[in-house]
């Protein structure tokens, strides 16, 4: 107390106070870095975003393709069939001009400070959080979402990309140290990462905000410009998606042609994808097209990352706590309608607790409402639309196969007709019970609202079934045991595992993402895929000034002796590898006896 007392009046002295004030004041002077604002800009929402609009009409047979017009794309809102307009597809010509114009801005871009590129995305996030209505409302028209789903994985997602961004990028992209070894003790060696150059990302439909904005971002903090194929069947929403960028871009004084985004069919991916002037590519997408884009970037040997999708599984055993998975695999299962790439398509529950969890899920997803969020009424919608049009043949094929060959389908199984849009695109949310490894839905991704549930008896049994599929994106395992949780979830043939939770890695932007096996491999988010966006550039040079390389002359060209300049290098390598330290001085000295 007599010591506090005595610290107390010693703070209270004015010089004590000025020397501190005075060495803070100095302190961020000197060695706080300076922090750019975010530059605040608006950009006007597409009218058609608007709730409850019906400007077009409704199509008879919704469709992206134009009859006799392979240069126009359809657009429509896939919960109503509403036209949305359409849209050009990009040209070969014009595909070239953007990359051209893309190369171009990036050479200046490249020079930029890290504090620079934050800039830009703090000025990106300001917008994102101040207008989340906005962007949840025209992705929810384009992809017929909800606005709780948008909001969760269009928005959330990418607002925590983009501040672990900022917070994390420049440590992700620093200069990396490395040990030089006892033998170039003399040499300072590290990892510089610079920028590819200009890079692509060929992205899929199901989150038109966050597929696309999100490989821009780590684009562009890595000193790249980008180029994004858009999916065909989202075309709708990209000039916003892209102008906001390019917003972003122009208001903190950078070349908006860093950023272009380009859509079409088949045809301007393939160009994409073959061009020599890319530098790298990333593709979501099935395996099937992450196969050809593979071939195609072979021809220039374009280095690609491949996020192929998954047929993720969750582990349920019977001590897991039930009021938090139940809801959880609900959420895994019906977030947008079930269209993610780290949706649970197969949950796998212990026979101790196997009965009970199908009681309560065909109560829950018996209850799920579809519906479009735009424009039915309030508090009637609990999931959204498909963004195919043609996939319902597909479900409805693997549900018949799997209850021909034994399985219950307590919910659902086909095709909704809504009553207030029949032209909408819906699947009647389905529970498929009593589901085999034999079965054809256990091995193929359905991208749709299908709670598919199996039953195991012990760890290995659950292994066995969860390896039967081909796939290893993510995984998840509930288990009221930490250390069995911990043990299964590591056993698991996947790129990612989460314990007692659902796709929450993602969250986390520090941990890297991708898969093993037909889910693809490389990796995006987190350092990893901040660095894979880099030349991986090993760099050396002299740690001091007057201390560099020799050549001895035992072994300068032309070699007078070559036995003994043989020898001599035998003894270099003893010398500086040997395990003890009397190999190293043995061979030390036969290296002075040689050199005499």
């Amino acid at each position: 107390m007599c010591c506090a007392s005595e610290l107390l009046q010693l703070t209270a002295h004015p010089a004590v106070v000025a020397i501190v004030a005075g060495s803070a004041v100095l302190y961020f002077m000197l060695f706080r870095k300076s922090r750019l604002p975010a530059i605040p800009f608006e950009l006007r929402p597409p009218p058609e975003s608007l709730p409850g609009w019906q400007g077009n009409e409704v199509l008879e047979s919704p469709s992206i393709i134009v009859p006799g017009n392979p240069e126009l794309i359809q657009c429509f809102d896939p919960a109503t069939g509403r036209s949305l307009g359409q849209v050009k597809a990009t040209t070969m010509d014009e595909l070239e001009a953007k990359i051209e114009r893309a190369r171009k801005a990036q050479k200046t871009w490249a020079a930029t400070t890290f504090e620079q590129r934050r800039q830009v995305l703090r000025s990106l996030n300001e917008f994102v959080l101040s207008h989340q209505r906005e962007i949840c409302q025209v992705a929810c028209r384009d992809s017929g979402k909800t606005l709780v789903d948008a909001t969760l994985g269009e928005v959330l997602t990418t607002s925590a990309k983009l501040q672990w961004t900022i917070k994390n990028g420049e440590a992700a992209l620093a200069d990396d140290s490395r040990d030089p070894g006892f033998m170039m003790m003399y040499k300072r060696a590290k990892v510089v990462y610079q920028p590819r150059g200009v890079v692509a990302a060929l992205v899929s439909w199901n989150y038109p905000f966050h597929n696309t904005i999100g490989p821009v971002i780590s684009a562009l903090f890595a000193g790249n410009a980008i180029v994004v194929k858009a999916s065909e069947h989202v075309a709708w929403s990209m000039s916003y998606w892209e102008q906001m960028v390019k917003r972003a871009l122009n208001v903190c004084g950078h070349d908006p042609d860093l950023v272009h985004f380009v859509t079409g069919f088949a045809e301007i991916g393939v160009a994409v994808t073959s061009s020599p002037r890319i530098d790298h590519i990333t593709f979501i997408g099935s395996p099937e097209v992450g196969k050809l884009v593979m071939r195609s970037a072979s021809a220039n040997l374009t280095p690609v990352t491949l996020e192929l999708g998954g047929k993720d599984c969750a582990v349920v055993f019977g001590d897991a706590d039930m009021a938090q998975c139940v809801p959880v695999l609900m959420r895994s299962v019906i977030q947008n309608a079930s269209q993610n790439c780290i949706g649970i398509e197969r949950i796998l529950v212990q026979d101790t607790a196997y009965e009970g969890f199908v009681d309560e899920m065909t109560r829950r997803i018996r209850a799920v409402r579809v519906g479009s969020i735009l424009d039915d009424k309030p508090n009637t919608v609990d999931c959204g639309a498909m963004v195919l049009s043609n996939c319902a043949d597909r479900l409805e094929a693997l549900i018949k196969d799997a209850v021909s060959k034994g399985a219950r389908c307590l919910a659902g199984g086909h095709r909704f007709a809504h009553p207030l849009h029949p032209k909408g695109q819906y699947f009647a949310p389905t529970l498929l019970v009593d589901v085999t490894p034999d079965m054809d839905i256990t091995r193929n991704e359905t991208f749709g609202p299908i709670m598919v549930v199996m039953k195991f008896a012990d760890e290995k049994d659950a292994l066995e079934k969860v390896h039967s599929s081909p796939y290893g994106l993510g995984s998840s395992v509930f288990s009221g045991d930490r250390s069995r949780g911990r043990r299964v979830a590591l056993a698991l043939r996947t790129g990612m595992a989460n314990v007692n939770d659902f796709g929450v890695n993602y969250i986390c932007q520090s941990l890297p993402f991708g898969g093993v096996g037909i889910s693809g491999f490389g990796r995006f988010a987190g350092p990893e895929g901040l660095r894979s966006l880099c030349v991986e550039k090993a760099f050396t040079e002299d740690r001091f000034p007057l201390v560099k390389t020799p050549i001895p002359p035992i072994v300068d060209y032309p070699i007078q002796d070559s036995e003994k300049g043989y020898q001599f290098t035998q003894q270099i390598v003893a010398f500086a590898y040997s395990d003890s330290w009397w190999g190293s001085i043995k061979a030390g000295l036969r290296l002075g006896k040689l050199s005499m």
